[in-house]
């Protein structure tokens, strides 16, 4: 028997945001969003998504559309692609943070299908959870599977599945907002603000709740800002992503923004770094300090291959040669 076959599935492609609705009010949790599929196609064939309708939402041109007001915001429809975002000249130019981030997405052919929305709401990984039904059927389910074990931190009594989106920490660096849609309203949430840090459910989202566009601020003058990403050799899943802008004056850093992604289970913004930054020259001492309060800040784990010890090493390496780049 080939246990990675897709199971039988009914599909539909709505035309409206509002048919798309009337579809998940209808069919509840039973139903699963394609876009790009990159992810949601393999978890099926895994059965690790108990659903049984696909709604495609590429029909939609809210969705796919790319829209920019220079006195408001940008705005990118979920069903963007990571290709399109790479390549539009206004977000390579003005958000180039955002377009490093998208083109350090996998690969080529990922990139041309997997969508902007997708990797926003990507289910977070484990390298127990993501394993075959046939896999499983030898094992106590874990949390994430609906059991009540955890197999990454044993005696624990929640999910410590790992997120690893690469565009979270840009989004969350560019003050970005996440635009939400339900059954009566709409609603929009920061994008360090829509992770919940449990597995399970890593996403601030309802049962009946779509993710329509992401909206990023305009850019304001004197910004620096770098992003850089570490994955193991034998495959792309991250061991940290770091997304940093900064603005400095000749007396110091004037305003920070640090994210990382990857290495727990949700985004962190690294608050009290940047508190700490505020006013500071980047010098010796003041980055010593500062990977402190970063790594006190940052519980990394041991995941997808990569231990919490080389994380850490990582997210320090990683912390001073970009923010000294960027300060230069």
């Amino acid at each position: 028997m080939n246990n990675m076959r897709l199971p039988t599935l009914t599909y539909s492609e709505p035309k409206t945001i509002k048919q798309l609705m009337e579809l998940k009010g209808e069919l509840g949790e039973n139903c699963a969003i394609l876009a790009g599929g990159t992810d949601i196609i393999p978890m099926l064939k895994r059965r690790n998504l108990p659903i049984r309708h696909l709604i495609n939402i590429k029909r939609i041109p809210e969705l796919t559309d790319i829209s920019y007001d220079k006195e408001k915001r940008l705005r990118i429809g979920t069903a963007v692609t990571l290709r399109e975002i790479v390549n539009h000249p206004l977000i390579c130019n003005t958000y180039p943070l955002l377009a490093k981030a998208a083109l350090a997405v996998g690969f080529n052919h990922l990139r041309n299908m997997g969508t902007l929305g997708g990797n926003i709401c990507l289910d977070t990984k484990c390298a127990h959870y993501n394993q075959s039904a046939f896999w499983w059927k030898s094992r106590s389910d874990c949390f994430k599977r609906g059991g009540n074990t955890c197999y990454v931190v044993k005696g624990e009594k929640k999910c410590f599945a790992l997120s690893a989106a690469d565009t979270v920490s840009a989004l969350i660096a560019l003050d970005a907002e996440i635009v939400i849609v339900g059954p009566e309203q709409q609603r929009r949430a920061p994008a360090e603000k829509f992770y919940t840090g449990d597995g399970r459910r890593p996403h601030r989202l309802d049962g009946n709740e779509v993710v329509t566009a992401v909206l990023i601020p305009p850019p304001a003058k004197g910004w620096k800002e770098g992003f850089l990403k570490k994955s193991h050799r034998g495959w792309d899943f991250s061991i940290a992503t770091l997304s940093i802008r900064l603005r400095n004056n000749s007396e110091g850093l004037e305003d920070v923004r640090i994210a990382l992604n990857g290495v727990s289970s949700k985004p962190i913004r690294a608050k009290e770094v940047e508190r700490y930054l505020m006013g500071k020259v980047v010098n010796h001492e003041t980055m010593r300090e500062a990977v402190h309060l970063l790594l006190k800040q940052t519980t990394p784990l041991s995941l997808i291959g990569v231990s919490a010890f080389v994380r850490r090493k990582m997210i320090e390496a990683m912390f001073v040669d970009l923010i000294e780049m960027i300060a230069d």
